[in-house]
């Protein structure tokens, strides 16, 4: 839907997240429900190098390790640190390679330390040497000259854009819910650290791009495990509220945020920004891999998101509809994703796109059934305290404590009888 004169001024912002790559697998196939190996790694890339030949910026989103990389490599009697930074470079080598101009950004996950699952360093040997790896692909054309020192101290940092922009990039792996500290060094204080952070460079950037690994909000899937009884959140209480504080405050600043985690493909208004979740390269969940061309306007706005997807029946990658195609739209901003939201609960054919979408058109996956959509749309647009009414799970947990007050009472009062019973025998002997 953009005018062709305007289309020549885009640029291609390549987005690639949670690769997830398991180099112990040496199947020569691409394998669902497991996550990505070398054959996966090299056919996406291709198709990456095919598809979007012209992007000036890749984005990696976090997760480059396999789920329990630690347990992987010890497995195979080799230290996970070394194995670990040896798996990230192949993932960040074969991209160099086929976009050896591009200005690459960085973000990490709760699968980038092959310390554990979400563990997180504040300084550390580890950290430094992520931070030599990925600094000549960030600080191509000096875009981050200060990127190796700010990324040292926490993941988090700042890189000037092409066209402009600033990318303000940050480790919310600090601020998950199930956050379990460093290894090797000390990270108390580092969530409260990167919020300060967050808010002076926000105040000083008047054109922004904002990317993070985990998203604000909540986590419909969990919630749906959880039987819609408590809505699980993303983040802390504190830093999700910090977060959303901070864009609500410099909303008309930042033109876009960009998110990964839960391999599913969505979008999210976040304090008045609009949020792009963007889903794997990894099958792990049975999902379709994929990665995404960001077609980005001269003043740093996104005009449209274009999903590439890998069809496990044709064994080929293939664009499927764009986000302005898929919703009638003319741009991925606040204002069209809210009429996008709208329609999704008012139109029976734009809900079935966006469950498609959801599940990057993958039949071994159905997350979202037609009558149990709620959950999961109320996500989008609810990343506060008003989520629980929205998607019934407030309602739901009332009558689990009612239930549970109910058969609290029961169980007393069946003990209080016995009770009395067993005395009235004592009496009478």
């Amino acid at each position: 839907m953009i005018h062709a004169l305007f289309a020549a001024a885009l640029m291609h912002y390549l987005v690639v997240s949670d690769v997830h790559l398991d180099p112990y697998d040496a199947r020569t196939r691409i394998v669902y429900a497991h996550d990505a190996n070398r054959t996966l790694l090299r056919s996406a890339v291709r198709a990456m190098r095919a598809d979007v030949p012209n992007a000036r910026v890749v984005i990696l989103g976090g997760d480059l390790l396999a789920h329990h990389f630690d347990g992987l490599a010890r497995a195979a009697h080799q230290d996970p640190y070394a194995a670990g930074l040896a798996a990230t470079r192949e993932v960040t080598d074969a991209l160099a390679r086929a976009f050896p101009k591009a200005q690459f950004l960085v973000t990490l996950g709760n699968n980038d330390d092959p310390c554990g699952d979400y563990r997180a360093e504040t300084g550390g040997p580890y950290l430094r040497a992520l931070a030599a790896l990925y600094a000549p692909l960030v600080d191509r054309g000096g875009a981050a000259p200060g990127f190796a020192r700010a990324f040292e101290r926490g993941g988090y940092y700042t890189a000037r854009l092409p066209n402009g922009t600033r990318a303000i990039v940050l480790n919310t792996v600090f601020d998950s819910i199930v956050f379990r500290g460093g290894c090797r060094s000390h990270a108390h204080g580092a969530a409260h650290a990167q919020a300060a952070w967050l808010a002076r460079e926000l105040a000083r950037s008047r054109n922004a791009v904002l990317l993070m690994h985990i998203p604000p909000g909540y986590d419909p899937g969990s919630t749906t495990l959880a039987r819609d009884l408590v809505a699980v959140p993303f983040l802390r209480a504190g830093s999700n509220a910090s977060l959303l504080a901070a864009l609500r405050a410099e909303r008309a600043h930042v033109r876009f945020a960009v998110a990964g985690h839960v391999h599913r493909y969505d979008l999210r208004i976040a304090g008045g920004v609009p949020l792009l979740i963007a889903s794997s390269i990894s099958p792990v969940y049975r999902n379709n891999p994929a990665f995404f061309d960001l077609l980005v306007a001269p003043d740093g706005s996104l005009r449209d998101v274009v999903p590439y997807v890998y069809d496990p029946r044709s064994e080929r990658w293939h664009a499927e509809p764009s986000f302005d195609r898929t919703y009638g739209v003319d741009g991925f901003t606040a204002a069209n994703l809210r009429r996008a939201h709208a329609e999704i609960e008012r139109d029976p054919d734009v809900r079935a796109r966006w469950i498609a979408a959801y599940d990057v058109w993958s039949a071994r996956m159905g997350d979202i059934s037609d009558h149990r959509s709620r959950v999961f749309w109320c996500a989008q647009t609810e990343l506060g305290s008003g989520y629980g009414a929205c998607a019934g799970t407030r309602r739901r947990s009332r009558i689990a404590l009612i239930a549970a007050a109910i058969a609290g009472m029961a169980i007393v009062a069946t003990i209080v009888l016995l009770v009395r019973r067993r005395r009235a025998r004592l009496d009478r002997v």
